[in-house]
Parts: structure tokens; C-alpha cells; sequence
């Protein structure tokens, strides 16, 4: 099959492209507004971009609810231009998609879905006292892609601090996954876990 993108409807499209790049990491974004509001939303458009300097992306797509287009999150970080990274697992997971409800912009979701709010090192959004790991980001660059519906905004962050549970690291000081248990997201309500891996070695070429 072959499929030119321009052919199909932006719905169709966004559904082709988050059942092929799979599974994607989440990150779980709290923020707080100029007047210390906090939020706190997942986004599964998400990966790390480089150690030096350490940094991260996240895409925050377009929504007709906000005023103009922007979810809470993404005007709180153009506002303030800080943000924490937390990351989801399967203790989290439920927590996480209570997170995922379309709140209006004064409701907490810290409280709404139960969770603990500890105060970060660097910035001002609090962290999720539940997650294992978190990343202190401040805002490095934003750009927009496109206008309306489907269309979303890049924000690159840089790490300037990062929290990880004790117990996460082995003895090289490389994390365990079998101990983050990390969940991805797959398409429509589908998440996958991490239980199985496996290992391939690189060719180095003499």
C-alpha cells in the first residue's frame, strides 16, 4: 500500500501515524500558571534529544477548547518557561489517565487524581511525588507546526536537574528496567508494557 499524506483526512492521517510509531514513551508534564496553578497532563508525543546540554521534547498538540488552540500546559510553559518531566509506570498508569481528562484550566490534577505534589530543586512546577523519576526542564525553544486542527507545537526543554528513585540504578549505575516498569502508549485507550527484552550487539568495523 501506498499512501500519499495529502489524500487523506487529518484524522485518518493522525491515526496511521500513532499506530506505526510505537510504542512511544510518556511524558507526564506538570506545570504551573503565572498565579502558581498547577497542572499536571501526559503527553505521549515525547523523547529525549541529547546529553549536551541534556534535553528533552515534547509535542503539545492543537485543541479547540483552549484559547488559541493551547492546552494548559503549553501556555504555562510559554508563560513561565518552566516544566517538570515525570515519568509514567504501572503503579502510575490509572493516576496518569485520571490526569489525561479535559479539565477546565483551575482544576488541579494533583488533587483530582489523588496525587502528591513535592517541590522541585531548580524550578517552580512541583513534582509527582509517585513517579520514579523526573526531570527539571526549563524552556530552551518552542515551534509551532501548522495552524488549527492536528496541528502542534515542539517545545524543547533543558534538564537542569533530575531525581531518580534509589533503587532504580544496578550496581554500574545503568537503570533497571525491569524496576522503573515504564508503560508506553500504543493507539486509541491501548498501553503496553516493558517486561520482555531483548539484546543485540553493534558491528564495530575493523
Amino acid at each position: 500500500m501506498e499512501i500519499d499524506p495529502t489524500t487523506l483526512s487529518q484524522q485518518n492521517l493522525y491515526k496511521l501515524i500513532i499506530g506505526t510509531v510505537v510504542p512511544r514513551p510518556i511524558a507526564w508534564v506538570s506545570t504551573q500558571d503565572e498565579n502558581g496553578l498547577r497542572n499536571l497532563a501526559p503527553f505521549s508525543f515525547f523523547n529525549a534529544l541529547g546529553s549536551n546540554p541534556p534535553a528533552l521534547m515534547i509535542s503539545v498538540n492543537y485543541t479547540g477548547a483552549r484559547a488559541q488552540g493551547r492546552k494548559d500546559t503549553l501556555h504555562n510553559i510559554l508563560e513561565t518557561g518552566e516544566f517538570v518531566v515525570n515519568i509514567v509506570t504501572e503503579a502510575t498508569a490509572a493516576a496518569m489517565n485520571d490526569t489525561a481528562t479535559d479539565y477546565p484550566a483551575e482544576v488541579d490534577e494533583f488533587a483530582a487524581a489523588g496525587l502528591t505534589p513535592v517541590p522541585s530543586h531548580t524550578v517552580r512546577p512541583p513534582r509527582v511525588a509517585e513517579s520514579p523519576v523526573h526531570f527539571e526542564c526549563v524552556l530552551h525553544t518552542s515551534l509551532p507546526l501548522g495552524e488549527g486542527q492536528g496541528s502542534t507545537t515542539l517545545v524543547v526543554g533543558v534538564i537542569k536537574h533530575m531525581h531518580l528513585r534509589d533503587d532504580l540504578l544496578d550496581d554500574k549505575g545503568r537503570v533497571d528496567i525491569h524496576r522503573l516498569q515504564p508503560v508506553g502508549r500504543l493507539a486509541g485507550n491501548s498501553y503496553c508494557y516493558v517486561r520482555e527484552t531483548f539484546d543485540l550487539v553493534r558491528k564495530t568495523l575493523k
